[in-house]
């Protein structure tokens, strides 16, 4: 059975998304990523699949629509992007404030972290 990071952002629609597909692309054996959002969007946003067009983490985009935290049950460890959901273990809080490149390559950057930290854990 494995183990579930839960990603979460404001709308579950792109902060969330972008996490969770670099996490996956790097998880350590027998731990996977899925995303919720405090008040989830409608869809997908459409900025996050273009930020990961062309790079190792697109085919871990998660299309579905957006879901709220309820329906991740249990969880092992709660990541809130920019937002504090009920049970975070973990809250980033980024530099970056646009949706751009720029805070593209900081949640790698912090996925890559977590991913290596939950390795040697």
């Amino acid at each position: 059975m494995s183990r579930v990071v839960l990603f979460v952002c404001p709308h579950g629609a792109a902060k969330s998304r972008l996490a969770a597909a670099f996490f996956a692309g790097v998880a350590p054996p027998g731990w996977r990523a899925t995303t919720a959002g405090l008040d989830p969007g409608p869809a997908l946003s459409p900025t996050a699949a273009r930020l990961l067009a062309g790079t190792e983490a697109e085919a871990f985009l998660d299309p579905a629509p957006p879901r709220a935290i309820a329906s991740v049950a249990s969880p092992d460890r709660v990541v809130g992007i920019d937002c504090a959901p009920d049970g975070a273990t973990d809250r980033w809080e980024l530099r970056h404030r646009e949706f751009d490149a720029a805070m593209r390559d900081e949640l790698r950057a912090r996925a890559e972290a977590l991913a290596t930290e939950l390795g040697d854990g």
